[in-house]
């Protein structure tokens, strides 16, 4: 219903004329560089990304998906570029990003863990080929439902019906490859996710996407999005340089929301009143995301049947873990997020953590 339809006329179409006039049921994603939408290649459901031409690297770090082939990263089917605009066709699992997820579901510690662990087994792989990835957050995180998997590695008591697939490259590099960075304003990536390391335009290493994973696992815990408090993306980037500032630690955020220009007089005085449009369209980046009555009023009965149905897959058969459990959780986070990248978890040692949570709140002996 409403998907495009990718034969080569099509495609030569898209390519010179860019996206269509889309329908809501069109869309997939939007980002800076191009918008996503549902699409019939050779008779499958894909996701095609129209990308304009100016962002030629974007095409050019999507093509790191070629030569990547792994249940946990989204494939890459074909890639197509002119003069105008770009193609890139990939897989569609049946699903939503994990954000949507995290949106509207408090997720068991359990499902956490496995989560993480499938961003884990990706990022692995993606390291071994010589690719980081660089933009790792929930949005890029596909949540493929109703796969019936057993199990991560010897855990086979484990079970679920999803599995997790990262997607965008759009920000990738190969390792030792020029990261033609001049801004980390306005650089590929996500600022609130990216490293220390990134923001100050230094090398980049495996230990980079492991950081954007612990602002991911904090995310998945505290369902809100990263400094939530904070409109200024420059003042996130010199706190986090120069004060280590993470999203947890919440009293630094209140002083510093309390002393940000957005929430002064100056605007007003000035006579500029376009701050009161920027801050009511950046609600979202502060809200709690537990759904609280008045976020929910009008929608309740939709999101309530879209929540069910989305807890089918998300149930724990092991009882609440203990308080315990959640700080060990906690702590491998924020072993993920320190200031010097050789003092972070290896991926290899936040996967064998990982397992040491599921296997203790599960009771697996």
């Amino acid at each position: 219903m409403g998907e495009l339809l990718l034969n080569t006329p099509k495609r030569n179409q898209l390519l010179k004329d860019g996206p269509p006039v889309p329908t809501r049921c069109q869309i997939l994603g939007r980002g800076a560089y191009g918008t996503v939408f549902k699409a019939i290649y050779r008779d499958c459901a894909v996701a095609v990304k129209i990308i304009r031409a100016h962002a030629a690297s974007t095409l050019h770090n999507e093509s790191h998906l070629l030569n990547l082939e792994h249940r946990n990263i989204v494939r890459l089917l074909k890639l197509e570029s002119a003069v105008q605009f770009g193609l890139v066709i990939m897989e569609c699992p049946r699903g939503q990003c994990l954000q949507r997820i995290v949106d509207t579901l408090a997720l068991p510690l359990m499902h956490r863990v496995l989560i993480t662990l499938d961003v884990v087994a990706a990022l692995r792989y993606c390291h071994s080929q010589n690719v980081l990835h660089l933009d790792v957050k929930p949005t890029n995180i596909l949540v493929a439902l109703g796969i019936k998997s057993s199990g991560v590695g010897n855990f086979s008591k484990v079970k679920r019906s999803y599995i997790c697939k990262l997607c965008d490259f759009g920000s990738s590099i190969e390792m030792g490859e020029y990261c033609a960075r001049q801004d980390p304003i306005n650089a590929n990536g996500t600022l609130r996710y990216m490293s220390p390391e990134a923001l100050r335009l230094d090398s980049l290493s495996e230990a980079s996407d492991i950081y954007s994973l612990g602002i991911t696992m904090w995310q998945l815990q505290a369902r809100r999005l990263p400094y939530h408090m904070l409109d200024c993306n420059e003042t996130i980037a010199y706190q986090v340089v120069k004060h280590e500032l993470r999203p947890d630690n919440y009293h630094q955020l209140k002083i510093l929301a309390l002393d940000s220009p957005s929430n002064s007089d100056w605007n007003f005085v000035n006579g500029n009143n376009a701050d009161v449009t920027y801050r009511k369209a950046n609600t979202s980046a502060r809200r709690n995301l537990n759904l609280d009555p008045s976020y929910t009023a009008g929608r309740d009965l939709k999101k309530k049947h879209r929540r069910n149905r989305l807890a089918l897959h998300f149930d724990s058969p092991a009882p609440e873990p203990s308080a315990c459990l959640e700080n060990a959780y906690s702590k491998l986070y924020k072993s993920c997020w320190v200031s010097a990248p050789q003092s972070r978890l290896s991926s290899f040692q936040l996967k064998h953590e990982l397992e040491l949570i599921l296997c203790r709140s599960n009771k697996i002996v």
